[in-house]
């Protein structure tokens, strides 16, 4: 594929076509095939350690990555993109070798720390006083009451009419059960929304979860692949992770969508990350369970020990920290420079790559996401 310059230059269209061949489904292969056995036992007990198992995907990563490993340049784009890819290689290496680590504590807890960081103390002080409901510094609504609930089909009718809305004909909505109960996770590579099969929303939480996931995720992503740079629409380098999550939050507490109690779960994940590192499930649940309700702690503390095999022993998961540190992180620039706020609707980028869109380097977005009175006005149509 390399030709004459195999071992150190590569077209954008190569290294394209390698990094599709990578397959890195870290929350897929982090989720214990027996976490519902292993949250009864846990449940039943007052001294047991969850003990999970996880499976095997086979994959060509090793390949693939063994034949970017000598890349230096990509010679065919401006060389901040070159630096780019050259610094993307890094990360899926390192996010296929966080994968494959799964059910090892140590390399788990040394990778994750690597690619996502621990929370700071600043951080962990601006998260505990969330815990104990000092919020005056979020814009937080009260959850409605008595609303009732909508099945999949009803779910799943709605992200159809909202692609619609938002002409996002390539995308799809598709049930699954690879992802967590009641969960909704947005898949770049097949364009479609997953849903687990016997989901249940209210309105209030459906029209949260659209916020987030199509106002965002989608958007974002749709938005990267008509850059030309097809990197830019998926996961790519690190520090666009806190950027991503980090909207997606502000963007609920703008559209009047985030509750104390949502807020709270967010930050709950960075008080468990920074106290839990060397703590066991049990012990570190029953520091949690000081603030959120039991089954809440319990799948807080799960979050931050997947990929963990006996979670009796010591070791952290820290990407969750992303969701609390990247809307603070957000709240702060947005609110100094608020005209960022649609660039950073040009592809998964982070506030750094703003600049690229100014400056032309890249597109600016095709599709923005609706206003607070459009969105409002559209879940009026759709009937939620």
């Amino acid at each position: 594929m390399f030709g004459s310059k195999s071992k150190k230059e590569i077209t954008l269209a190569d290294i394209t076509e390698l990094l599709r061949e990578l397959r890195i489904p870290t929350s897929l292969v982090f989720t214990p095939i027996n976490l519902e056995k292993e949250r009864s036992k846990f449940f039943n007990s007052d001294t047991y350690n969850p003990q999970f198992e996880y499976r095997i995907v086979r994959n060509r990563n090793e390949k693939v990555l063994k034949e970017l490993s000598s890349v230096q340049k990509v010679v065919d784009v401006d060389p901040r993109i070159s630096d780019f890819y050259i610094d993307l290689i890094e990360e899926k290496s390192k996010a296929s070798e966080l994968m494959h680590a799964v059910g090892n504590n140590d390399l788990v807890t040394n990778i994750s720390v690597e690619r996502y960081g621990l929370p700071s103390s600043i951080l962990f002080r601006n998260a505990a006083r969330v815990l104990r409901g000092y919020t005056k510094n979020y814009s937080l609504v009260e959850y409605p009451a008595n609303q009732r609930m909508l099945s999949h089909d009803e779910i799943a009718k709605a992200f159809e009419d909202v692609f619609d809305e938002l002409g996002l004909k390539e995308w799809s909505v598709n049930e699954s059960m690879n992802i967590a109960r009641q969960g909704v996770k947005v898949g770049v590579k097949r364009k479609e929304v997953l849903v687990y099969e016997d989901i249940t929303r209210t309105p209030f939480k459906l029209r949260k979860t659209i916020v987030h996931e199509v106002g965002t995720h989608v958007l974002r992503s749709y938005n990267g692949e008509r850059t030309g740079f097809e990197a830019l629409s998926k996961p790519n380098i690190s520090s666009y992770l806190d950027i991503e999550e980090g909207l997606a939050i502000w963007n609920e507490m703008s559209m009047g969508l985030l509750t104390e109690r949502w807020l709270k779960n967010r930050a709950a994940l960075v008080a468990a990350v920074f106290l839990g590192r060397f703590m066991s499930f049990r012990d570190l649940y029953n520091v949690i369970l000081n603030t959120l309700p039991k089954k809440t702690a319990f799948d807080t503390v799960y979050r931050v020990k997947r990929g963990l095999s006996d979670t009796g022993y010591p070791g952290i998961y820290t990407r969750d920290i992303a969701y609390f540190r990247g809307l603070r992180r957000v709240m702060r620039r947005l609110e100094r420079e608020p005209g960022l706020y649609n660039l950073l609707y040009a592809g998964k980028i982070d506030f750094k790559q703003c600049e690229w869109v100014e400056e032309g380097l890249i597109r600016k977005p095709t599709i923005l996401p609706p206003t607070k009175e459009e969105w409002n006005k559209m879940f009026d149509r759709i009937g939620i």
